[in-house]
């Protein structure tokens, strides 16, 4: 009969492997294997000619890259314990056999080698809590495979209630664990002798042959030349055995990181995605968006100020920071805005010419509100046994419609930028009976315009292609309220106290609104406020009380004059006129609301002369009583959209009593229609 620890025994008779010379040696032709009697220290058998054997403890790999918890979803099956659909999952991991930490020491002096033909028998070993509330465990046999030269992968098939029951165990509550029952090969080691003294005539008292077995394939300590042949017929007999060992493993939490979670997919009706949460277990399996709002975090508003919403990616870890507008980008190339004027050819234009305009627009979070929250995330609930990611929103979300409501006149489009940018276009044509030319210096006053900014939308922020509704947060195209990039360094200086230097790499004045000390993990402090100061381009200045972190944050803007006149908007503004050089524009003077008859005037003569072509003379206007509204139309270069278009109007009043001049300077493009009224005259 064999011992508990053993699975078989290979031999077929006593003389399995014999040894003739009555010692307890193994004969010295016979395959290396382990004896199975303990030999000098627990999980070690021996001694062989090649020293001695070890039975392996089992552990999972640091970074295991064949882990996967596959559920899959088939149409149609629906379970018959709650109704909901019918999972089947398959969890894979990587063991590595390895040999027990007592015996792996610098001092050992046995020649140790893993037991051969290992098998570890491996079974997932599941808690399962009854209707009563009592629990017990649920054993699944798994099935390996030789990963590389020392490891195993291991594969348990899973179905019905245990997927939900293991996902909680791996993600939750990490009473997982594995159950070796392993097997290796050996000799187990037997004296057989013949009690009857009255071989080889055997008398009425021969009962055959006695087995005495000793050892246990290394469970517990034995004496391997105790019972021995003394005074005694026999011989030690070495049968080729298969012996058994258990081990038990801990699976823990072991799989509750990043690196992981998203190897927990489930597949349903073509689509594959991560595992959100055990929701996805209990339901039919649809697209699903990883994010939800973070609640856990406090009052974004006071918080947070320059931020709108936060969201949590559950699979990946990722908190999306949404800002509370989005604005012209500033980078030390300068503003990325820019104005190109293009022929249009349509039937209905005027001038001849329409605007294009060109915005990257960023997310306009405040660094020190981003490295408030980066310290934050840190302590919520989601982060136990998680490394968060805060970051901002990826670009454009095209599922529903973006806009530019505060200026209806022009058409805007909005496409994908690089990383977190948007492009945002408008264009602007002739709207009768005002020319494009006119419109775009309207444009250009509200993008220099105080506050409220006057040049307002919306835009739709992309978390994924899933979360619904799309996120929608503020679009401001202002040079007063901009979003920052790379213009400005800022760097720590060694000091009694420390302080640091902060660098205006772009062409355009900053005003610096306030700067913090960050450290990797702790709210940014202290935080300094700068007032305001102006940073020139490319100038340096010092930053007092900050320096002593690890990085230093410094808030920013655009300096703009609270009165910017027409020709700096080209500082800010890459305008440019290769496809149109110059555009038709009316000249326009209305004398509707003069009366004539009260004011004695029969004629009204205006001389346009235009301060860029003083030399170029424009055809002059005659207004009377009866013809109280004249236009020309002169070819002007396009950059007058910018420059604006300075004239001088000489008006010749032929009165009953004779005739005056009245000289009046105009802007025909801030003003396109020069109105003549009583006070004008006088």
């Amino acid at each position: 009969m064999p011992q508990t620890w053993l699975v078989a025994r290979t031999g077929d008779h006593i003389d399995s492997v014999v040894n003739e010379s009555r010692t307890a040696e193994l004969p010295p032709d016979v395959p290396p294997m382990p004896r199975l009697e303990s030999d000098i220290v627990a999980d070690s058998l021996g001694p062989t000619v090649e020293g001695s054997w070890y039975l392996p403890e089992f552990v999972l790999l640091d970074e295991d890259p064949n882990f996967a918890f596959d559920v899959v979803q088939k149409e149609g099956e629906v379970s018959d314990e709650d109704g909901g659909p019918v999972n089947r999952a398959t969890l894979t991991v990587t063991l590595l056999p390895v040999m027990p930490e007592h015996l792996d020491s610098p001092t050992a002096e046995a020649d140790l080698s893993q037991v051969p033909d290992l098998d570890p028998g491996v079974s997932l070993v599941v808690p399962v809590t009854r209707d009563d509330g009592t629990s017990f465990d649920r054993r699944v046999a798994g099935s390996t495979s030789s990963f590389d030269e020392a490891a195993l992968t291991a594969s348990f098939e899973l179905t019905g209630s245990l997927v939900k029951a293991v996902y909680i165990h791996l993600t939750r509550s990490g009473r997982l664990g594995l159950a070796f029952d392993a097997t290796y090969s050996g000799y187990q080691t037997t004296l057989v002798t013949e009690p009857d003294v009255g071989f080889p005539v055997h008398g009425p008292i021969f009962e055959g042959f006695q087995f005495e077995v000793f050892g246990d394939g290394g469970l517990t300590a034995g004496a391997p030349l105790e019972p021995s042949l003394l005074d005694r017929f026999g011989s030690y007999v070495f049968f080729p055995s298969t012996a058994r060992f258990h081990r038990d493993l801990a699976l823990g939490l072991t799989y509750k990181t990043d690196t992981y979670r998203s190897r927990f997919t489930i597949s349903a009706e073509g689509m594959t995605r991560p595992i959100i949460d055990g929701d996805d277990l209990d339901h039919p399996a649809k697209e699903r968006s990883e994010f939800r709002e973070l609640t856990t975090i406090g009052d974004l508003t006071t918080k947070y100020p320059s931020l709108r919403r936060v969201l949590f990616g559950q699979v990946t870890g990722t908190v999306i920071a949404v800002p509370a507008a989005y604005g012209i980008l500033v980078t030390k190339r300068g503003a990325l805005a820019s104005c190109d004027s293009i022929v249009d050819e349509s039937p209905a234009s005027i001038s001849g010419c329409r605007f294009h305009f060109t915005f990257t627009v960023g997310p306009m979070a405040d660094p020190i509100d981003l490295a408030r929250l980066r310290a934050d995330v840190a302590g919520i609930p989601e982060a136990v046994g998680r490394t968060l990611r805060v970051a901002l929103p990826g670009g454009l979300d095209t599922r529903a419609a973006s806009t530019l409501d505060g200026f209806p006149t022009g058409k805007a489009s909005f496409g994908a930028g690089e990383g977190t940018t948007i492009t945002v276009g408008v264009d602007i044509t002739d709207d009768r009976p005002t020319p494009a030319a006119t419109i775009v210096n309207l444009f250009l006053q509200q993008l220099a315009a105080p506050d409220p900014a006057p040049l307002f939308g919306s835009i739709v922020v992309r978390l994924d292609d899933i979360f619904d509704p799309p996120v929608r947060t503020s679009l401001l195209l202002s040079l007063r309220h901009t979003a920052h990039a790379d213009e400005l360094t800022a760097t720590a200086r060694a000091g009694h106290p420390p302080t640091a230097t902060a660098v205006n790499q772009g062409p355009l004045d900053l005003e610096l609104l306030r700067c913090a000390d960050v450290r990797d993990g702790q709210r940014p402090e202290p935080i300094v406020p700068l007032g305001g100061a102006v940073l020139a381009a490319g100038q340096t200045t010092t930053l007092q009380g900050v320096g002593a972190g690890t990085t230093v944050e410094v808030t920013r803007g655009l300096h703009v004059a609270e009165t910017l006149p027409k020709a700096a908007m080209l500082k800010f503004l890459a305008f440019h006129t290769q496809t149109v050089q110059e555009v038709q524009h009316p000249l326009t003077v209305n004398a509707a609301g003069l009366n004539f008859a009260a004011e004695g005037v029969s004629s009204i003569t205006a001389q346009i002369t235009l301060a860029f072509n003083p030399d170029d003379p424009v055809p002059s206007l005659t207004l009377t009583p009866s013809h109280t509204v004249d236009f020309v139309h002169v070819s002007l270069p396009v950059d007058s959209a910018v420059t604006g278009l300075d004239s001088t109007v000489l008006l010749t009043v032929t009165t009953s009593s004779g005739v005056r001049t009245v000289s009046l300077a105009h802007d025909f493009i801030d003003d396109p229609i020069l109105t003549v009224t009583s006070s004008t005259l006088h």
